[in-house]
């Protein structure tokens, strides 16, 4: 059977563009979920994290995690550490009882990936869990820390505050730029040892 080229052509480009869609709206959905843990010690918060599928290419450009802690606590956020080399997490707002959940204090930790070659250091991999960050609190470990989730009430926009508390985190290989590949959060609140 003679096949017309001229026909073949453009069902390739027609195939190979919808192969690229379907590939992209993957991606697209692709998440990165959340968890707040306690290390051994009993006093270090560890921040993980674990996508649902490995980004090509991986490169990170920003993140943020918001701790929801009990006001009456006095949290303060010390000794924050990167676990991954070459990146750099850093308390970047809190709102101490907000309106909407006056018990409670929102701390934000924000990650820029684009210094240096940062946004290359997670080497995210689908389904495996990488601590990205760690911080403690001054007057040690508090019973009920946890991640602000995402029907939180401050997690609103506009707040009483005015902030973007929310959850986030963008990697190009999980989506476009203006996109936010954080899903939601796994585990338990803090329980103290």
């Amino acid at each position: 059977m003679k096949t017309n080229k001229s026909f073949r052509l453009p069902s390739i480009i027609i195939g190979g563009i919808a192969l690229f869609m379907s590939a992209t709206s993957v991606m697209a959905d692709a998440a990165l979920e959340y968890k707040l843990a306690l290390a051994e010690d009993g006093k270090t918060y560890q921040v993980w994290m674990k996508p649902a599928a490995t980004p090509k290419p991986d490169i990170s450009l920003t993140g943020q995690v918001t701790v929801k802690v009990p006001n009456k606590a006095g949290f303060t956020a010390t000794n924050i550490k990167s676990a991954v080399e070459g990146s750099n997490w850093v308390e970047a707002s809190r709102v101490d009882a907000p309106k909407e959940d006056a018990s409670s204090d929102y701390i934000s930790f924000s990650f820029v990936g684009l210094q240096g070659t940062s946004a290359r250091n997670y080497a995210w991999e689908a389904g495996k869990e990488l601590m990205v960050f760690s911080f403690e609190n001054k007057n040690g470990c508090v019973d009920g820390v946890s991640l602000m989730a995402n029907d939180d009430p401050f997690n609103a926009s506009p707040n009483s505050a005015n902030t973007n508390p929310g959850n986030q985190f963008t990697n190009l290989g999980w989506g476009a730029v203006s996109e936010n590949h954080y899903k939601g959060n796994y585990g338990e609140a803090i329980a103290c040892k």
